[in-house]
């Protein structure tokens, strides 16, 4: 996700954490997720207009991170001036957490050319290559 990392509904009663029953996947799922700081339209600290972004980004990246079974803490690395990635390895079936935070950045896709009037967009990272870079090395279970 760009934008828009989620693990569930907000609990109703702590809106603050995600309904573990909201997100139960049958399987563990690799995530790679790009989140600006100062994006007003889905807060990376949680809140805004819509009830889905009760929880915080970092709260939804914990929750990717116990439903995959990644028993180690998570490695930051400051990727240049403005991102930061987080990610979470040791996971069950190879299924990594990775989340890029970009912390001037606005509700916007890293590295585009475009300007969507909704905050900045990044150009220190492109979220094109990562993903694919990601996917690749992740692939669907029996696929090809």
């Amino acid at each position: 996700p760009v934008a828009g990392l989620r693990a569930g509904r907000p609990d109703p009663a702590d809106r603050g954490r995600p309904l573990p029953s909201s997100c139960a996947p049958s399987r563990p799922v690799p995530v790679i997720a790009f989140h600006g700081e100062q994006d007003a339209t889905n807060p990376y600290r949680g809140g805004g207009d819509s009830g889905a972004w009760a929880y915080s980004v970092p709260v939804a990246r914990a929750r990717w991170a116990e439903l995959n079974g990644c028993g180690n803490a998570p490695a930051e690395t400051q990727v240049s001036t403005h991102v930061r990635r987080t990610a979470h390895g040791g996971c069950a079936g190879g299924a990594d957490v990775v989340l890029y935070t970009v912390s001037d950045g606005g509700h916007t896709w890293p590295g585009s050319p475009v300007d969507n009037g909704n905050g900045k967009v990044t150009h220190e990272i492109g979220a094109n290559d990562l993903m694919w870079e990601f996917f690749r090395g992740h692939p669907l279970p029996g696929a090809s």
